[in-house]
């Protein structure tokens, strides 16, 4: 039963975190940017949307220490739909790491029916 080791590829890469900016309730129409954040030598930052198969790919990786490697996925302006989960994995040859936690994304529409 050695199956069970693909279930592990990435357990000697540490796995991705994930921050918004500026922060994780953003106004309608207003722009986010998720920074994803792993080890160096990452070849492909993803972002993943949700438990669906929504996601985007970058191999725009920039290195703002020596130890680490970042990408940035922004939103110009947010929409309902932009609410939801999302959490980064990433890819350095040969694998791809686990993923990071979920990150809750809050969008704050006009319509607050609490500011009578």
């Amino acid at each position: 039963c050695s199956d069970e080791n693909h279930m592990h590829v990435a357990d000697d890469l540490p796995r991705p975190s994930i921050s918004p900016e500026p922060g994780t309730v953003i106004p309608l129409g207003s722009h986010v940017t998720f920074v994803c954040r792993g080890p160096v030598g990452v070849q492909t930052f993803r972002l993943e949307k949700d438990r669906r198969s929504t996601y985007n790919d970058t191999e725009d990786v920039s290195q703002p220490s020596p130890s680490e490697s970042e990408a940035r996925f922004r939103i110009d302006s947010v929409t309902e739909g932009n609410a939801g989960l999302y959490r980064c994995v990433y890819y350095k040859p040969p694998k791809w790491s686990d993923q990071s936690d979920f990150l809750e994304l809050l969008v704050k529409g006009e319509d607050v029916t609490w500011a009578l």
